[in-house]
């Protein structure tokens, strides 16, 4: 992780340094795990919660504002690109319910994430490869051809 800063240091003004920036790399990944909450996730940062609070509030920002966005930025990925089942996609980014997942990106997008879908057509609709069945892989291992018995 490229976070070297002491817990009582100010993130940096640069872009690619910055607290929020590794904040997502690490939400991108910790959102799938039951234990992403903003105590956790300033542990890992070895700084308390409201140090990590303190930090993004002088980035204009707070860390579940930071969550949504990489939720939102996860569920437009997987709408985009898979043929998931909305309730697998709320069930992912740990939504209890598809209806509050609906709710949820309504309010990011202006949209449901079924209409997104269809205005997004990604590559969820790639065709699958069929690949040719080898003739000696459907004979049973102990009736092969060539094989003493």
């Amino acid at each position: 992780m490229s976070f070297t800063r002491r817990a009582d240091e100010a993130p940096s003004a640069s872009g690619l340094d910055s607290l929020t920036e590794d904040l997502r790399r690490v939400l991108r990944i910790e959102l799938f795990r039951d234990t992403c909450s903003a105590v956790s996730i300033a542990r890992l940062f070895s700084m308390h919660r409201r140090t990590l609070s303190r930090h993004l509030r002088n980035e204009g920002l707070a860390f579940r504002q930071v969550a949504n966005e990489i939720r939102f930025e996860i569920a437009c990925d997987l709408l985009k690109n898979t043929d998931m089942p909305l309730s697998q996609i709320a069930a992912v980014l740990r939504y209890s319910e598809l209806s509050a997942f609906t709710r949820a990106f309504r309010r990011w997008s202006g949209h449901t994430p079924s209409a997104w879908r269809s205005d997004h057509p990604g590559l969820r609709k790639a065709p699958r490869i069929h690949r040719r069945r080898d003739r000696e892989s459907s004979i049973p291992s102990t009736r092969r051809s060539g094989d003493p018995s």
